[in-house]
């Protein structure tokens, strides 16, 4: 059984804009520690020289502007694609470079996938199987369900437990379809913050397996 989720997720470039940020070292933030890719970062710098002409670098970023009467800008960029649908999270750093002073801010962060997955195998469906996911940051301190559906029905809402960490991961051992009764078929799991299943839950995840019967 194999489970990889989707999700399509919006985000914008634009070109640098003038912001209010503390005045001195060059210095590059970022509004958040981890991004799902594609999504949108609030990048502020400070401390380049007034007016200069600032250029913004990283894996799949590359923007260019100049910095305020203040030395300062703001700009958002996007996360960059990670070239996977399996939960993972990688850092990547980002630098903003003013070629006229040699002024240099740099930034590193973390980018994640929103996904999750199961160890593969022909097993039993209620073995315990290796689950993974990640981009699970929204709601922290929170724990994630899993809810089994097969025709239209709920079979089960299962509690992963808490993601950990700016990215939102986890790691758990848990039964591949957790319910008493596991029909043959096709199965859909929806991963999400809510205790019961709801079709709207945001955010979530989303994934399939079959359930074959055997013989022998």
């Amino acid at each position: 059984m194999r489970m990889l989720s989707t999700v399509v997720l919006a985000a914008s470039g634009a070109a640098l804009l003038a912001s209010a940020a503390p005045a001195g070292a060059a210095t590059l933030t970022a509004d958040r520690a981890c991004f799902i890719e594609s999504q949108e970062i609030g990048l502020t710098g400070g401390g380049f020289a007034p007016g200069a002409p600032v250029s913004v670098s990283g894996p799949q970023i590359a923007v260019s502007g100049n910095a305020g009467p203040e030395g300062v800008f703001a700009t958002p960029v996007k996360a960059p694609l990670l070239g996977t649908l399996k939960p993972t999270s990688r850092t990547i750093t980002i630098t903003a470079t003013d070629a006229t002073t040699n002024t240099l801010g740099s930034l590193d962060l973390q980018v994640t996938t929103a996904a999750f997955s199961t160890s593969t195998g022909f097993r039993s469906p209620r073995d315990k199987r290796t689950w993974k996911f990640s981009g699970l940051f929204q709601r922290p301190g929170k724990p994630i369900y899993g809810h089994f559906r097969n025709r239209g029905r709920t079979y089960a809402n299962y509690r992963f437990g808490v993601p950990k960490g700016p990215c939102g991961k986890l790691t758990r051992r848990a039964p591949g379809i957790p319910a008493r009764s596991v029909p043959a078929g096709l199965w859909t799991v929806q991963v999400d913050f809510s205790r019961t299943y709801n079709p709207k839950a945001s955010p979530r995840l989303t994934g399939d397996t079959t359930v074959i019967t055997t013989f022998g």
